[in-house]
């Protein structure tokens, strides 16, 4: 029997992986309901070659404390899978084009910085931008295809 939240699940990481395509050729969605969750999209390796785990979501939160429980899941899924950097990527209600779908990462990630009050593993302080904005920061420049 078809998992209607699951099958909404699965759209999502196929529309955000093919969004990202032209600068992350590689990416991929990874094996549901493996032992050792490592994230929804591997083979994400940004402009300074630190590799993604990316969580894609398509849900509305009912509460912060739901959004941080996932971004905990994320962080951990992200340590399981030995990669520097992770996101959570949230579908906006209602909207189809992909580039202004939510990102949600460490603020340390987000400012591009050590200098700050916060800490590597401050899971708590989160930074939301959109995938579009997401690409400007960390996406190498677009592969060319002839």
């Amino acid at each position: 029997m078809a998992n209607p939240s699951k099958d909404k699940g699965d759209r999502a990481e196929r529309a955000f992986i093919a969004h990202i395509a032209p600068w992350f050729p590689n990416a991929r969605r990874g094996k549901a309901g493996a032992e050792a969750d490592l994230g929804d999209i591997f083979g994400c390796r940004d402009r300074d070659g630190d590799d993604w785990t990316v969580q894609v979501a398509d849900r509305k939160w009912r509460s912060h404390g739901e959004l941080l429980a996932k971004a905990h899941q994320a962080a951990q899924q992200s340590e399981r899978a030995g990669t520097a950097c992770w996101c959570m990527v949230v579908k906006r209600p209602g909207c189809s084009d992909v580039g202004d779908w939510f990102v949600w990462l460490p603020v340390w990630l987000a400012f591009d910085t050590n200098n700050g009050p916060w800490t590597v593993d401050a899971v708590n302080d989160l930074a939301m931008v959109t995938v579009r904005t997401w690409l400007a920061m960390f996406a190498p420049h677009p592969v060319v295809t002839t």
